[in-house]
This record gives C-alpha cells, sequence and structure tokens, in this order.
C-alpha cells in the first residue's frame, strides 16, 4: 500500500501559472481602445460609464468575444478564473455564461477544440488534457481561449506542467470587424463560448473581431455607435433588429438611417445590414411573425433606398439566407449551438464576399 502510494505520488505534476495581465503587453484579444482598458477583461473603457446607459455599461464588463492567445509545448493545461456574476442562467449552461474555450492551432491554421473537464465554485476551475496528437507531444503549438460569454473575469490564470513552456501572443494590430447587436450578438444561448456566432466568424475567418453585443439593449444608440467610430474598423455588422420589436416602423427605419450615417462620419467603412433571425414559434404566434416581417421589410427598404441614392459598400444579410428553422432555438428567440452555426456559416459567407476574402 505504501509502495502504491509512493508511485502516485511520484507522478503528482506540479504546475506553474501564468496571469496575462503580467506579461508586459496587452495580450487580450478582440478588444479595443488599446491602452486605455488594457489590464481587464472590459469591451468598453472607463470614460463609456458617463456616455452610454448603465444596462450598457454594465453589460460591456462582461468578457463576450474577447480571448487569449498563447503558445505552449505543454500538453495539458489547467485554467482557473474568477467572475462575479451568476454561474448560470435558466436557458444558459454554466459553461456559456461562465464557462471558458480553449483551441489548438493546427499546422495548416485551423483550430480543433481541446475538451477537458470544470468546476464552477467560488473560483472556475478547467483541467484539460490530451491537447495534441501523441506523435507531437513536446512540440509548441499556438492555443485560443475564449472567455465567458456573459459574466465578468476578475482575474485568470492558466497553468502547465514544471518544465513547460508558455508564451503569451501580443493583441493583434490588425483591423478588426465590429459588431453591434443584441443577446444573440453577446452569445445567447451558446453552450459555451466557442459556438457563439459572432466568436466561430472571428475563429474562421481568422481576423479580430469586435464584439458590442449588449443583452436586451443593441438599440442602435448614438452613444454606442460613437465608440464604435472610435475603433479603426475593416467593416461595421449592425444586428439590432430583434431588441426593437416593439418599435413602431417609422422609428426603426430612423434609428436605422440615424445609424448609418453616424458610422459613415468615420469614411467609407463597409456596413452589413442583418436581418432579424426569427422567432421559434412564428408558425404559431401571429404578432411574432408579423413583427419580424416589419422589421425586415425596413431593414430591406433602408437598404435599398440607400443604395439607389449612390450609398457605397453598404449591405444586407437576408432572413431567409440565415435560414434558421423551429429547432434551432433554445426558447423563442435565442438560438441554440446549431442556430448560432446558422447565423455564422451565412454571416461568414457574406463577410469574405464584402472584403473579399477566399
Amino acid at each position: 500500500m505504501c509502495l502504491m502510494a509512493l508511485g502516485v505520488m511520484a507522478q503528482a505534476v506540479e504546475w506553474q501559472w501564468y496571469n496575462p495581465m503580467d506579461a508586459g503587453f496587452p495580450t487580450v484579444q478582440n478588444q479595443a481602445y488599446g491602452d486605455e482598458i488594457d489590464k481587464t477583461y472590459y469591451r468598453m473603457p472607463d470614460r463609456a460609464k458617463q456616455s452610454v446607459r448603465k444596462d450598457v455599461w454594465d453589460l460591456s464588463r462582461n468578457s463576450a468575444g474577447l480571448a487569449v492567445y498563447f503558445s505552449s509545448d505543454a500538453d495539458q493545461f489547467k485554467i482557473r478564473y474568477v467572475v462575479t456574476g451568476g454561474k448560470a442562467m435558466s436557458h444558459m449552461p454554466a459553461t456559456g455564461v461562465s464557462g471558458i474555450d480553449l483551441y489548438r492551432v493546427d499546422g495548416k491554421g485551423d483550430t480543433d477544440r481541446c475538451v477537458g473537464y470544470w468546476s464552477f465554485g467560488d473560483t472556475v476551475s478547467y483541467s484539460i488534457r490530451n491537447t495534441v496528437p501523441d506523435h507531437h507531444k513536446g512540440e509548441p503549438y499556438d492555443f485560443r481561449l475564449y472567455l465567458p460569454l456573459y459574466n465578468t473575469v476578475e482575474w485568470l490564470e492558466i497553468g502547465i506542467p514544471e518544465g513547460a513552456k508558455l508564451t503569451f501572443m501580443p493583441a493583434e494590430k490588425e483591423k478588426p470587424v465590429v459588431v453591434y447587436g443584441t443577446s444573440i450578438a453577446q452569445g445567447a444561448c451558446a453552450s459555451r463560448p466557442g459556438m457563439c456566432w459572432t466568436n466561430i466568424v472571428q475563429r474562421e475567418l481568422d481576423m479580430p473581431l469586435v464584439n458590442f453585443g449588449f443583452s436586451g439593449n443593441g438599440r442602435l444608440e448614438p452613444e454606442v455607435l460613437d465608440f464604435m467610430n472610435e475603433i479603426d474598423s475593416r467593416l461595421f455588422i449592425l444586428d439590432c433588429l430583434p431588441n426593437l420589436d416593439t418599435e413602431k416602423e417609422a422609428d426603426v427605419e430612423m434609428l436605422l438611417r440615424n445609424a448609418i450615417e453616424q458610422l459613415r462620419k468615420k469614411g467609407d467603412i463597409p456596413i452589413l445590414l442583418v436581418d432579424h433571425i426569427g422567432f421559434s414559434n412564428m408558425a404559431t404566434d401571429s404578432v411574432r411573425k408579423i413583427n419580424v416581417a416589419k422589421l425586415n421589410r425596413v431593414n430591406k427598404r433602408v437598404f435599398e433606398d440607400l443604395k439607389k441614392r449612390g450609398v457605397r459598400n453598404l449591405h444586407h444579410l437576408a432572413e431567409e439566407q440565415m435560414g434558421l428553422k423551429q429547432d434551432d432555438w433554445v426558447d423563442d428567440i435565442h438560438p441554440s449551438d446549431l442556430g448560432m452555426r446558422k447565423q455564422a456559416d451565412a454571416v461568414i459567407k457574406k463577410v469574405a464576399k464584402i472584403l473579399n476574402i477566399k
């Protein structure tokens, strides 16, 4: 019995821990505003508190869309961190609200998800093993760690076995895509961060994407658009219609026109107008069906009118192109992983065409 215990102790792994905030340079990917917001897992700078509504400000503290990239020769990792809010919601699991997702980048630049075990206590912890093939153990790989969609990260550390190496990658300087949207863009109700449609788009197009999805608060507000205009962007995506379904048709049209005009003050940056994806129960709820038709009618009308007036670099993604069916939602409005994938595929196809990406 004693010999067995000694054998187990001999095999015990000693861990060394790395904090991205101690790297000496910005390490948070898909985050705008540079040094002003460095050393946090937030999405807007402190000065936004004086400009945007409180609900938007509070949600901007959630780490939706943010990630940490690093290189390591380890084949197993531990990730531990603390979040400030509730771990789960009634319609969205803890793995989506408060969890993380780790992807390994292979030699072709494709990403492979690394799966592990988790514990949601006062400190959230993930243990992830077998992250590289057996015949490549000991070789360095790049990894991408996606952060919680609906929670605020206070601190985070990545552990690797003693003797292995880990190097954080600086935040990318490439111009990002900027998405302004609702709870759906923020990630509800993906089962994990990697399945949020904005993260799928970011990962598969391999370009920075700033997530301005604010649950229940994607309302095309000038104060938020001002902060978007501060970002040196390659594309703006407006996906706010699900939060405007109680507005009058004329008011929605005014909001869309004003938003486009405001963003054009930045220059001739392409703008993609995304239709309402619909509701899961439109076949039985005629009011919902009428509202979706109204919103998408306005979206298309504004798009076609401005194109006729000579507005360049304006694009439209129709509800039919996303093609969600009744089983693609968790509840009435929030997509499941399957629905997220469908929206992501449609957006990827459209963005690739707009930006001439093969």
